[in-house]
């Protein structure tokens, strides 16, 4: 994690199409989590994938990480999140997962996309923000402000996301649950 000291960090640039390729991989990747299209997002998941949530933490020091190493609210795989998650919203399921009858309504708001390369050929490190309104039934939306740190890998199709590392603002979490891809 970088500090607060001032100036912009350095970073590596990338080409134009690269970024505009990838900004348009966001903005689809968003649109079918909005929509709860697992079937459609999920190929957009390598093999290896990781999601994790860290624990946030508040600290007087600004040099310390805003985490609490080690510590998740949420460690997934590709595996875990298709066969856990996204089920819960399969046809044969939905009338069993009580918690999400009716549905939310989750929009994530993506901003800030910058892209670096990665260690390896065809592989970009994402930094993002991102916001998220989820309201259920009548009550009033819920806010959730948060940082993203994507690895992703370019693919013959497009591109594949790696890992995610969703870090929220805030260390006590409003949302109504933390089962939903940030």
């Amino acid at each position: 994690m970088s500090t607060h000291t001032g100036r912009l960090p350095r970073f590596r640039a990338v080409d134009a199409d690269t970024s505009s390729s990838l900004r348009h991989f966001y903005d689809i990747e968003a649109r079918l989590l909005d929509a709860y299209d697992y079937p459609n997002w999920l190929p957009l998941l390598e093999d290896e994938f990781v999601y994790r949530v860290p624990v946030t933490v508040t600290r007087d020091d600004p040099s310390l990480a805003p985490t609490f190493p080690g510590a998740y609210l949420v460690d997934e795989s590709r595996d875990s999140l298709a066969s856990l998650w996204a089920r819960r919203f399969e046809p044969d399921h939905i009338d069993f997962a009580w918690g999400e009858v009716p549905l939310h309504r989750i929009r994530r708001f993506v901003t800030n996309v910058v892209a670096e390369p990665g260690e390896r050929d065809g592989e970009y490190m994402i930094d993002s923000n991102v916001l998220v309104s989820v309201v259920h039934q009548s009550q009033p939306a819920v806010i959730a402000p948060a940082g993203r740190h994507d690895l992703v890998r370019r693919r013959p199709d497009g591109w594949g996301l790696v890992s995610r590392t969703t870090v929220y603002d805030e260390s006590v979490i409003r949302l109504p649950h933390l089962r939903m891809v940030i």
